[in-house]
């Protein structure tokens, strides 16, 4: 009995391993046996702008392959023989070889003719002629056959070569020898080939659901449909590759402008054909067809993470029918990446159960589309106006630009934002690098070229949001709103124009206009008296807003950006974005504490704050709501805005507003109303019957400099300094703000002659596509 025991007990524990510890992995493998799964592909789902114009789509494709060993005939012949020797194993020794062979070839007619009717079926699945399909199907044959008599050919004379070097003669046998060994099969000769190109999802998709059958080997030759004791592929060696490709149909789009309110030397009364390519990839960004675990990684956290995602996705099996097979297509930057888990399709599954026959599917889902706040055609304009062939992002004489050539190419940002909603509009930021990797487009016609424009011009980098800029003057309407609620300023106070900081060290802190002077001129005697919030934004009183920065001390300045959102990160979902900061940074990823001096520098936008054109416009547009800041937004979710109170006094802001209101209408002291041209004032803003609030700001930038040849012996070059120019404004029509546009040109030194004149076209653009109601809009054609 103990020993019967013992002996059960060790099948016992056996059973229960099986049973608890293998029994998944057992049970899968059995019903893997049982199963047999065909995975239909899907669609990634499109992004749209505003409009409902289609940015991003996919344009689906398939390739009908056969492998080559089927389009030869040497599967039949391999078929033939291995059933001829099961169907006859009991005399298969005791035939002659001339039997076997006669045996083989009849078997083998059979296969072949299932061949045939698998490629009359195919032809009529793809609609293409029988003929046409067979003619693919010698071509084929015949140049790999070509190509591998080559190969072998070639291996052949090396071998004989080198044993004739050896000092050998080289026999029949030899020669023989040679050609057996060298005869084995070339690449080419063990992988599909495309016979059909190009066939529609549709056909494609019933393709695949027909291939994985398989039915019985008739039997064409004994006089009718005797079925051979054997199941074969419906389609042998038949395999269909998505070859679906990612379409940007705004890509390249053509614009035209209307120079008649252009800057006066560039003005005339023709129009500029502008051809933009590339446009909004920075934004949309791409996709490639390389997965990484990093991919599958943050596939398997979505899973999990997002409850809605598992129930579409997952099956009951816990199968994901999302998840990442080799050579899929995955978001790589933009929105692409961002929205990859929305965007991305849901694979279809046909299961057939092989022991009863049945068959159930899952239809594939197409990803989600995407819809964003950008107008594609907006977009455009602004895109044509940023390029340097028009002129406006090229240096003028007019700039007076103390650093950069007269013809050069300045680099700039814009961003368009919708006060009401914090809606993006348009994001620009040239220049951009080709999405499809022809530099010659740019003129760049070597690597040294391709990789001097890349150190010097950062194509890559989203200039809106990405690359952290000094705010300059730009920021003294936040800093006179921000030292309001924060008790450091009080309403209608006027602070002393003595014309710098500190009267008995007047080469220091001083104000622009005792600077330009030589001490001649204060802003008390330009205007006749001390300024108060809203004459020290329209003459930018640099002595004014370093008294508040002054005031409000590094905690206290800090603040002022903070409640701004200066520091924190604006997810507009489209990957790396600048969040600004405040203090010098450490070199460890940190900042250093703000000094008193620091506080007094940062009250006119210098120093150590940074922020983005983004930043910039969200600014405005808060002033524009009274105060109410709404992040802004570049992916429509359906969802209600988040609204933060700031608190800022009302009176605050409308002085503010007052002041940014005179910068561009007052005729003699605003300093972003009017360029001089020699002896001749022209207005900045020329968009009739539209109202303008706006600032100027220069904002210091250390120069640019580059290592032409890295470690080698040139010296280092500087190739760009100056200071970047600024101009931020609200536009509207019927005395209310309406949109926020933010614009920087880098090294482009004056607000108003460089970032003004592109300002002003933008509002025309804004106008010309019809979210203004401008006064005499003058129609010059629209995107092609």
């Amino acid at each position: 009995m103990l020993a019967v025991c013992v002996g059960f007990a060790g099948l016992f524990v056996r059973m229960s391993w099986m049973t608890v510890v293998e029994g998944e992995a057992s049970r899968e493998l059995a019903e893997s046996r049982l199963i047999r799964r065909t995975w239909l592909p899907t669609t990634r789902g499109r992004v749209l702008d505003r409009t409902g114009r289609v940015l991003a789509y996919d344009q689906a494709s398939y390739d009908v392959a056969v492998e080559y060993s089927v389009l030869s005939g040497e599967w039949a012949s391999a078929r033939a023989r291995r059933y001829a020797r099961r169907a006859h194993k009991d005399r298969w020794d005791l035939y002659s070889d001339t039997e076997r062979d006669a045996i083989v070839a009849n078997y083998r007619l059979i296969y072949q003719k299932h061949v045939d009717a698998s490629m009359r079926t195919i032809a009529a699945y793809t609609k293409i002629e029988l003929d046409e399909l067979l003619a693919k199907r010698d071509e084929i044959v015949e140049k790999i056959e070509r190509q591998h008599r080559s190969i072998v050919e070639a291996r052949v004379r090396n071998e004989v070569e080198a044993r004739e070097r050896k000092g050998y003669a080289v026999t029949d046998e030899d020669l023989a020898r040679f050609v057996k060994n060298s005869s084995s099969k070339i690449r080419e000769q063990t992988i599909p080939h495309a016979i059909v190109e190009g066939v529609s999802d549709s056909v494609g998709f019933d393709l695949m659901r027909t291939m994985v059958r398989e039915v019985p080997a008739m039997s064409y030759v004994a006089g009718g449909n005797e079925a051979l004791d054997e199941m074969i592929p419906l389609f042998p060696g038949m395999s269909v590759t998505d070859n679906t490709r990612r379409v940007y149909p705004f890509e390249s789009e053509t614009v035209i402008l209307d120079r008649s309110t252009f800057p006066l030397p560039l003005r005339d009364d023709s129009t500029v054909r502008v051809d933009v390519d590339d446009l909004g990839s920075l934004v949309l960004g791409s996709v490639r067809d390389r997965v990484f675990r990093e991919d599958a990684d943050r596939r398997r956290d979505a899973i999990e993470s997002d409850e809605s995602l598992r129930e579409r996705a997952v099956m009951a099996d816990g199968v994901d029918r999302g998840r990442y097979t080799d050579q899929d297509r995955v978001g790589h930057t933009g929105i692409e990446y961002a929205m990859e888990h929305e965007l991305r399709g849901l694979r279809g599954v046909r299961t057939e159960h092989l022991q009863t026959r049945g068959v159930t599917e899952v239809s594939p889902s197409p990803g989600r589309d995407v819809r964003l706040t950008l107008d594609m055609s907006l977009q455009a304009r602004v895109r044509a106006i940023l390029d340097p062939a028009v002129g406006l992002t090229r240096v003028q004489p007019w700039h007076d630009n103390e650093y950069m050539a007269v013809g050069t190419e300045l680099d700039a940002a814009a961003v368009v934002l919708e006060v009401a909603t914090g809606e993006v509009l348009a994001m620009v930021s040239t220049p951009v690098a080709p999405r499809d990797g022809d530099w010659g487009r740019l003129g760049l016609t070597s690597e040294d070229a391709v990789e001097r424009f890349r150190d010097e011009r950062f194509p890559y980098v989203n200039r809106a949001i990405a690359k952290p800029y000094q705010p300059g003057s730009v920021a003294k309407a936040l800093v006179l709103t921000g030292s309001a609620k924060l008790g450091k300023y009080a309403q209608g106070e006027r602070i002393e124009a003595t014309g710098s900081l500190y009267p008995d060290r007047p080469n220091i802190l001083r104000s622009w206009i005792f600077k330009r002077t030589n001490g001649a001129v204060t802003h008390f005697q330009q205007l006749g008296r001390h300024p108060d919030g809203a004459d020290a934004l329209m003459v930018s009183s640099n002595v004014f807003f370093f008294t508040l920065g002054q005031r409000l001390g590094p905690d206290g300045i800090k603040d002022v950006y903070s409640m701004f959102g200066i520091g924190v990160p604006i997810d507009l979902g489209i990957g790396t974005s600048w969040a600004g900061s405040t203090g010098v940074f450490d070199g460890e990823g940190g900042t250093l504490p703000i000094s008193p001096e620091d506080a007094i520098q940062m009250g006119i936008g210098q120093g150590p704050v940074t922020w983005t054109p983004l930043h910039a416009a969200d600014a405005f547009a808060t002033l524009a709501r009274g105060g109410f800041d709404i992040a802004p937004s570049l992916i429509r979710t359906g969802e209600m805005p988040v609204v933060r109170n700031l608190g800022l006094p009302a009176w605050s802001v409308r002085a503010a507003l007052d002041g940014l209101h005179e910068v561009v209408n007052n005729p003699v002291h605003g300093t972003g109303e009017h360029i001089t041209y020699g002896t001749v004032r022209d207005s900045v803003f020329n968009a009739e019957g539209i109202d303008v609030w706006g600032k100027t700001g220069t904002a210091t930038s250390s120069p640019l400099v580059i290592d032409p040849d890295g470690d080698g012996p040139m010296e280092k070059e500087v190739v760009r300094e100056g200071d970047h120019s600024w101009y931020v404004t609200l536009v509207g029509a019927g005395g209310t703000p309406e949109y926020a546009i933010a614009v920087v040109v880098d090294y482009g030194g004056s607000g108003a002659r460089v970032s003004g004149a592109i300002n002003n076209q933008i509002v025309h653009a804004l106008v010309r596509e019809g979210y203004l109601a401008g006064a005499n809009v003058v129609d010059a054609g629209g995107s092609q």
